[in-house]
């Protein structure tokens, strides 16, 4: 875990574009001197080699190294995104100095291994340490994905647990609709997608699962008035469109994810209890 110190703790600031780069080029410059980019991209305290730079102005549309040396018009929030992405593709913790000799008899030192699942893990906690302070929040994913945090006091929604329930037609359902949510270039109409998907996994509890069993009628009824009324799913006459989708996507969003983990959790422990007072009879 990356150690969060006494002024981050007790005022938390927003980092502004040009500290968010001279951040990303500390980043670059610790794991680079510590040779965690040797493996992948031969990138070394003294070596850049054209291969890498080759390699990421076809990845990326434009040229990030050198990282530290970037003209003002480059420095932007998708490139420094982008390069920071880039860079968790290639870094490898690097093992033990060894002694070696080569076909021609020369010895040298050289690491003995590298691990890439540890490397990861390091330069994923330093980066999420600093993308936690740029705007209302940034994570790394596991597989190196940037995503938007979340609002202050929503984000614990986005970040609850999936409950193991029904794979296919609900739990990875519901971990689509909040990745595609917290894609930070996400439209209204991909917004509109990712409420949909949420009604859709409601729909088919109720159906399947008889999730009316655990909701009272009226909060049912609440969730597909939502999704029916606010064209989210359908399209009438009847359906309210003064409003501003920009507000009113999210607070559906979220409703509907809170309502997701509190139904989920209810239908457990009914079907719990159902298996329970069938075996007793049994």
């Amino acid at each position: 875990m990356n150690r969060r110190y006494y002024s981050s703790r007790n005022k938390p600031r927003i980092l502004t574009l040009g500290e968010f780069y001279r951040k990303l080029q500390n980043l670059y410059l610790l794991f680079r001197n510590k040779d965690f980019f040797k493996r992948k991209a031969g990138i070394t305290n003294d070596n850049l080699p054209d291969a890498i730079m080759h390699e990421a102005a076809l990845d990326l549309n434009f040229q990030p190294f050198p990282i530290t040396k970037w003209l003002p018009e480059n420095i932007t929030e998708d490139h420094i995104f982008d390069t920071l992405e880039f860079l968790y593709d290639r870094v490898s913790r690097p093992g033990e100095l060894v002694g070696m000799t080569n076909e021609a008899g020369w010895n040298y030192l050289d690491y003995d291994s590298y691990d890439d699942e540890a490397g990861q893990e390091e330069f994923r906690n330093k980066t999420n340490a600093i993308l936690a302070e740029y705007k209302t929040g940034f994570e790394m994913t596991e597989e190196g994905i940037i995503l938007a945090m979340g609002t202050d006091g929503l984000q614990h929604i986005l970040d609850a647990e999936i409950i193991p329930y029904d794979e296919i037609n609900v739990d990875n359902k519901v971990r689509n609709a909040i990745t595609k949510w917290r894609n930070r270039h996400l439209s209204l109409s991909e917004k509109k997608e990712a409420i949909r998907e949420l009604a859709d996994v409601f729909e088919w509890l109720k159906k399947a699962k008889g999730l009316g069993s655990v909701l009272d009628g009226k909060d049912e009824s609440a969730l597909f008035d939502l999704a029916n009324n606010f064209a989210i799913r359908h399209h009438n006459p009847k359906q309210k469109t003064n409003y501003d989708p920009a507000i009113w996507y999210s607070w559906i969003f979220h409703f509907y994810l809170a309502t997701y983990h509190a139904s989920i959790r209810l239908l457990i422990k009914k079907e719990k209890e159902a298996n329970h007072l069938k075996k007793t009879r049994n």
